[in-house]
């Protein structure tokens, strides 16, 4: 009997792994998938056929929010809630509709905000149906990069990427000229700011905003340090850098990605400047030693999109203390998810980790993947969404 039992648990987990993925046995009861993970941790398969999930927001009633962002068009969005059925986690939709909602984030006040791309609405998770307040509505829904991501600070404040319209402002300069002109986007002129962070308070029941730093071309990696409370950015840097540079083969590995820590005033270099402080080609005579410098390269076109904080007395001692950031990119150096060690003094220190690594696709085990967000929940469990399979994965500490 208890033979059949186990076949019969083993035959509904593989089952429930569909095509994408082959289960190996179980993973905190979860299909456990046989993936590159770090010694230490394990992976199940939570939940399939999300949609285009994004945002995840791990509760303290043990579900989990999701945003299924329906694809690039508007209106297709879907908020759901995902509850522990047995071995696997079911979706309820909550909200629908959404224009292509992105970011889910714990505010001060203990409600969810979530992040539309022209706005950001905040809902108490335990009212059942879910009535979303409007916080933030001038954000701008277009161009090539209209998501809505946030963090908050320890005072409250929250942080909102604004990110650039185009990829390197070539819709707005003249590119055969060999001098220095301005960015139309990059200088806010006629139209807002892009590739900037701003910092909204709260003042009389209102949020109101003011520039808090420039020359990030799309800050999707948005996290602050709890111990400190200092701002990092994940900096999707530019694409197409070799029709510029017809040195270069490809752009396979150039620019970077950045790490990014952000203050108050500081100017990035996009799209004058990427990596070190050097001269993009479309301005060969930018003032980049004026810029603020990145703390680390990362490869370039990883595409790091979701960064969280991650420390707990459950995985091993060498991942505690520093930043978990997922590698989306469909190119070499993306579907990944690492971890970049922070030292006492809140600084990074020594090169990022693969937590989960060579996420390729292998026929008949594993798609390629691309992670998008992660956030850790009371027990160290990072949970991780993955939109180009439709997924919901957890990572499971001390397995």
């Amino acid at each position: 009997m208890r033979f059949l039992l186990a076949l019969a648990s083993l035959v509904t987990a593989t089952a429930f792994a569909g095509e994408a993925y082959q289960a190996q046995g179980e993973c905190n009861g979860l299909p456990k998938l046989p993936m590159t993970v770090a010694s230490g941790f394990c992976v199940g398969l939570a939940a399939a056929d999300l949609g285009m999930p994004r945002g995840v927001l791990p509760l303290k009633d043990g579900s989990v929010l999701v945003t299924d962002m329906g694809g690039w068009g508007r209106g297709k969005g879907r908020l759901l809630q995902l509850k522990r059925d047995g071995n696997r986690y079911v979706p309820t939709v909550l909200l629908t509709e959404l224009n292509r909602p992105h970011a889910l984030q714990f505010g001060a006040d203990g409600m969810v905000y979530l992040g539309e791309d022209d706005r950001i609405v905040r809902f108490d998770p335990a009212q059942q149906p879910v009535k979303p307040e409007v916080v933030i509505n001038d954000h701008p829904p277009v161009g090539r990069h209209p998501l809505s991501t946030f963090a908050f600070g320890k005072q409250g404040e929250l942080y909102v990427n604004v990110g650039s319209a185009s990829d390197n402002c070539e819709e707005h300069i003249d590119t055969a000229a060999p001098v220095l002109k301005s960015c139309t986007e990059a200088e806010g002129i006629q139209g807002p700011m892009r590739g900037v962070i701003r910092k909204y308070v709260q003042k009389n029941g209102k949020w109101t905003w003011t520039l808090f730093a420039r020359g990030l071309r799309n800050s999707m990696a948005l996290a602050v340090n709890p111990v400190n409370g200092v701002l990092w950015q994940g900096e999707n840097a530019r694409d197409y850098i070799n029709r510029k540079m017809p040195e270069l083969k490809d752009d396979e590995n150039l620019p970077h990605e950045e790490l990014n820590k952000v203050v108050q005033g500081g100017h990035y270099g996009w799209p004058y400047c990427y990596d070190d402080n050097v001269a993009a080609p479309e301005f060969p005579n930018a003032d980049c030693k004026a810029m603020t410098a990145p703390v680390r390269l990362w490869p370039g076109h990883a595409a790091p999109l979701g960064m969280t904080w991650y420390s707990t007395p459950k995985a091993p001692a060498t991942w505690r203390d520093g930043f978990i950031v997922t590698f989306h990119g469909y190119r070499n150096n993306g579907h990944r998810l690492v971890f970049q060690p922070f030292n006492k003094k809140g600084e990074p220190e020594g090169d990022y980790k693969e937590l989960i690594g060579g996420w390729e696709n292998i026929a008949g085990k594993q798609p390629m993947g691309a992670p998008t967000d992660v956030k850790m929940d009371a027990n160290g469990v990072l949970w991780v969404t993955e939109d180009r399979n439709g997924t919901l994965l957890a990572v499971v500490p001390g397995q």
